[in-house]
């Protein structure tokens, strides 16, 4: 949009630049002008300088500078019209802002969800229900300004009541706008009902700090077995792959810090929050994407990836370290001990040592990818040996460093027993690189057990939730068959999944939940995998969907293979069988 150059200079002249600033960090009068510590990096020592008669600040230490109108647009994170638009507001300048339909829907929506987080936050603190959501949230080391800092709410365990407190105030909202945000739902006889009830719920922001969506989460005794959390549905402003917990708030403390922690929940930022580490932001359960990694080069390039220490938080973190080393940022790696999540190591080491551990004890990108095949290594195995090597060197490619080559080389010759020399030629002669896929383990590699196959399924299940189309790919690749399912929930819950797409060309989940479909044990199993399963980008999707299901297969034939061993072992027909068998196994392996 063409704002003129002439309103432009009258809001500059009418700005008071040190109110504007004074809002946001604490200024003091040092002669003409007024000193402050810089928002924008670091600082200890007051370093940025305002200027009440040239209108204009600047920091002596990090370089930063301009007027009202770039302050604003740099420290609120917002567009440089946005920013004209806000301070033109405070001196009483008008600017006309022209947008599209879509950002009027948008800021329509926008409204509304804030709207809603204000209800929750009021509903509780002042109602009955509240005092005991009040209770556990306390129980578990969240005071009231750490309920205030993250909008922490409740809401109501009654049917409506959002709904009626929305569409009943002064400027009421229509019921389809509450639908399309997530809100509400109604049922086929326009009975409306609130989609959070009874469950305690936190807001969700976008990049530039709207709320966007909510989490809920269950604060009573779970008697009807329903999922520990419910998200907002993707919408038209909410969209897991644009979103970043926490991103907009702790913008400016990773811009001080030049570092950003990265989680894969909420409550791992407020469990940060409270050892007072501030530059930290959370996935949301989704893989990261393009848009995440933009977001973040836009504040930093250093890098702690603090994901699970499971096959999925491991296959997460290797696929996030390839996007952000394409993009030549720096990535170290934390692992809290005893596969503790950072609040549990909060509640028992406290605040003081998560906040030591966070800061200090990440590892970098190499040594944790190193480690991971050194688990796998067995030196008196040539063959395990050749892998090891074969997979470091396609990490080495990823960062492109001699220096680097030049040391894990060093400790590849201590631990393998071998030349330097040797090791160099390999390296050279090696053209091969990794693709971070999925860890299919063999027995061979990693003792593997049957809760292997039971990820594979449930991997699958949470994709068939996803996308009709996902459902019926995998419903045409594994059959209606009890024997090549681990789990019988898993092979009901799938084939729900699959009846459900059939009379509903769309997955509403609390719906799905909630029907005749599913048992109560299918439902205790699909609480688990809403909790713990973790989505890649939707361009891996289909290969994801390959490799599950191959990995499926793998576990019919072995059962076979395994059963007609045992009773047939002398049987020439039944050998011929094994052997058969046994090279299905190894071409679905390939």
């Amino acid at each position: 949009m063409f704002i003129p150059d002439a309103t432009i200079k009258e809001i500059l002249d009418k700005a008071d630049i040190v109110a504007i600033i004074g809002e946001h960090i604490k200024l003091e009068k040092k002669g003409n002008d007024y000193k402050g510590v810089c928002p924008f990096h670091d600082d200890t020592n007051p370093s940025m300088s305002v200027s009440p008669n040239k209108k204009i600040f600047k920091c002596f230490s990090c370089g930063e500078t301009g007027n009202a109108i770039t302050f604003v647009q740099k420290f609120k994170h917002i567009t440089f019209p946005e920013a004209v638009k806000y301070i033109g507001e405070k001196c009483g300048v008008s600017v006309n802002v022209s947008v599209s339909a879509t950002q009027q829907n948008n800021q329509k929506f926008y409204k509304i969800m804030q709207d809603a987080s204000t209800y929750y936050e009021f509903f509780l603190k002042n109602s009955i229900e509240g005092k005991v959501a009040l209770e556990y949230l306390h129980n578990r080391k969240l005071n009231d300004a750490i309920i205030k800092r993250f909008k922490i709410g409740l809401a109501s365990k009654e049917k409506d009541l959002l709904f009626n407190a929305l569409t009943k105030k002064e400027d009421p909202c229509l019921p389809i706008d509450l639908i399309k945000c997530g809100l509400v739902n109604a049922s086929k006889h326009d009975d409306y009902f609130d989609v959070f009830r009874n469950r305690i719920v936190f807001p969700i922001d976008d990049f530039n700090g709207n709320i966007v969506g909510f989490s809920g989460r269950i604060y009573t005794e779970n008697k009807n077995n329903e999922p520990k959390y419910i998200n907002t549905s993707e919408n038209d402003i909410f969209k897991k792959g644009n979103i970043l917990y926490n991103y907009s708030y702790a913008s400016n403390d990773i811009k001080k810090k030049n570092r950003i922690f990265i989680f894969e929940g909420f409550m791992d930022v407020i469990a940060a929050y409270r050892a007072n580490v501030l530059n930290t932001v959370a996935t949301m359960g989704t893989a990261l994407t393009d848009n995440h990694i933009k977001a973040i080069k836009k504040l930093t390039n250093n890098i702690v990836l603090c994901f699970d220490g499971d096959v999925a938080g491991i296959t997460a973190t290797k696929r996030a370290l390839q996007l952000f080393l394409k993009e030549k940022m720096d990535v170290r790696i934390m692992l809290l001990p005893e596969g503790m999540d950072p609040d549990e190591y909060l509640d028992k080491y406290g605040e003081e040592s998560l906040k030591d551990f966070l800061e200090n004890k990440s590892i970098s990108s190499i040594d944790y990818l190193y480690s991971l095949e050194e688990r796998k290594l067995n030196i008196s195995d040539i063959n395990s040996v050749e892998i090891f090597k074969r997979n470091i060197f396609s990490y080495l490619k990823l960062f492109n460093s001699k220096a680097l080559e030049a040391q894990v080389i060093k400790k590849m010759s201590k631990d393998l027993e071998l030349k330097t020399e040797d090791i160099v030629k390999d390296l050279d002669n090696s053209n091969q690189v990794v693709e971070f896929e999925t860890p299919v383990v063999t027995k061979k590699e990693r003792n593997l057990t049957i809760k292997h196959y039971i990820k594979a399924e449930n991997t699958l299940i949470k994709l068939a939730l996803e996308k009709k189309e996902y459902c019926d790919i995998i419903a045409r690749n594994l059959p209606f068959n009890m024997n090549i399912y681990v789990k019988k929930e898993n092979r009901n819950i799938f084939w729900s999944i699959y009846d459900y797409y059939h009379m509903n060309h769309n997955m509403d989940y609390d719906n799905f939940y909630h029907s005749a479909y599913l048992t109560d044990e299918d439902r205790e199993c699909l609480n688990n995998i809403e909790d713990n399963v973790i989505l890649y980008e939707e361009s891996d999707a289909l290969k994801h969907i390959e490799e599950c299901v191959n990995f499926i297969k793998r576990y019919s034939e072995e059962k076979k293979l395994t059963s007609i061993s045992k009773e047939m072992k002398n049987d020439d027909e039944h050998l011929r069988m094994i052997s058969e068998l046994k090279k299905k196994t190894i071409r679905i392996k390939k």
